[in-house]
């Protein structure tokens, strides 16, 4: 047996000097001294050097209790994408067990900063969000751990959500967005999420200059999935958006008054005249613009047209009525009418009626020139019995002096056209007016 342990010291012995003289060095396996190293260094050795941020910091049967809470920093809407971008302030606070120590063993540090990546962290996530490829929301922030185990952390995040807009009151519309959050593996029986504060409005930071968020709430849900039995606990908050639009006052509604104004305009001017189709032209081409630019501004979506777009579409269809009637009032006074206006018509026109309507220049008009050829017709039949020779000329005579006060009876009738006309289109743009604001 002695002869054994000798050989041993032996083998030992020229392994050693074999490496020695290959030119490799021993080193002493374990940790090295630090130099100028702190509490700080030595807590995080600590704690993580076998730490597993991949599993969750409690036993299998205990619940992790993970709070929740969330400030508003900016809002920026999407139309054209159902979107609402929320930049945010989101506040975690759990307890982590494995994260515990005794601050007097650490030269009395409580509290110690660790990366977001180092250490284990609820998957609470957006539900409903707009952007599938990019599943983090959070910014990379460090976390604050206690010695008692709990962790904080507030990342800045941006969240884009899916929102169902509707544009019917464009734009003066409200509306409103929600946020859901929740583990996105964990079930109740794992990880709670509770509130931090329970108050029904949330913080604003930074205003827009084009929304104003009108009410917010935030509160806590239970949904039930087939899959599974235990319920997933989610955190809901409600945001009520109403656009700020004096500018679109400007815009948009000021213009709708002088659309209507031109239109009623055009049944105002004389019968003959040919400005008519010229204002009508201008009217209808102005409207044109304003469907253009909505185009630009607001998205075509199947359910909910805006009452705008639908009060102007309806203002170019009068537009064109309103041409066709002027094309027939201007075709009306200025065509030469070999037959007089009957009389079942232009006995109202003349009457109460035709001044009612406004008509008392063109009656005054009618009548004057009918006295005159009256009196020239007489003059005319005096001189035939005198002078038989030359009735032809004077009949010519009679017979286009006759044409004068049956134009003046035509453009009468023309010209109750248009007072008719701007009755019925002002009845019109009251009637859509009412119905398009309400």
């Amino acid at each position: 047996m002695a002869n054994v342990w000798t050989l041993v010291i032996v083998l030992s012995v020229i392994n050693e000097s074999n490496i020695v003289n290959a030119g490799f060095t021993t080193t002493k396996i374990g940790p090295q001294p630090i130099w100028n190293s702190t509490h700080t260094d030595k807590l995080r050795q600590d704690l993580l050097l076998n730490y597993d941020k991949f599993a969750r910091p409690a036993q299998h049967y205990n619940v992790t209790k993970v709070r929740f809470g969330l400030t508003i920093r900016h809002i920026e809407l999407n139309e054209f994408k159902s979107s609402l971008v929320v930049h945010t302030w989101i506040r975690l606070a759990w307890k982590d067990e494995k994260l515990k120590w005794n601050s007097s063993n650490y030269g009395g540090l409580t509290t110690l900063n660790l990366a977001d990546h180092e250490i284990w962290q609820p998957d609470i996530f957006l539900y409903n969000s707009a952007t599938s490829t990019a599943i983090t929301h959070y910014g990379n922030i460090h976390c604050v751990v206690h010695n008692q185990g709990d962790v904080l952390w507030v990342p800045p995040s941006q969240f884009s959500v899916l929102c169902s807009l509707n544009l019917k009151y464009w734009p003066f519309d409200t509306q409103h967005c929600e946020m859901i959050f929740g583990s996105w593996t964990y079930a109740g029986d794992q990880i709670d999420i509770d509130l931090i504060e329970n108050k029904t409005k949330l913080d604003l930071l930074i205003a827009n200059s084009e929304w104003e968020i009108v009410k917010t709430s935030i509160s806590k849900t239970f949904k039930y999935y087939p899959c599974c039995p235990d319920p997933y606990p989610e955190v809901s908050v409600r945001i009520i958006l109403n656009r700020i639009s004096p500018s679109y006052k400007a815009l948009i509604i000021t213009p709708a008054f002088v659309i209507i104004i031109l239109i009623l305009t055009n049944f105002w001017l004389p019968p003959q005249s040919g400005e008519k189709i010229i204002l009508i032209g201008c009217t209808a081409l102005i409207i044109c613009l304003f469907m253009l630019y909505f185009t630009q501004k607001i998205p075509a979506m199947g359910t909910h047209t805006p009452l705008i777009v639908l009060f102007y579409s309806s203002s170019l269809y009068v537009v064109a009525f309103s041409l066709i009637t002027s094309v027939v009032v201007i075709w009306l006074s200025r065509t030469k009418h070999s037959s007089p206006l009957p009389w079942v018509i232009k006995q109202p026109l003349t009457g109460t009626f035709g001044k009612l309507l406004g008509l008392n220049t063109y009656i005054q008009q009618s009548s004057l020139t009918s006295h005159r050829v009256t009196a020239e017709e007489m003059r005319d039949h005096q001189v035939t019995d005198f002078e038989e020779n030359n009735s032809g000329d004077e009949h010519h005579i009679i017979r286009s002096s006759n044409k004068m006060p049956i134009q003046q009876d035509w453009i009468l009738f023309a010209a109750a056209i248009d007072r008719l006309s701007f009755c019925f289109f002002c009845f019109l743009f009251i009637i859509l007016t009412i119905v398009y604001s309400v």
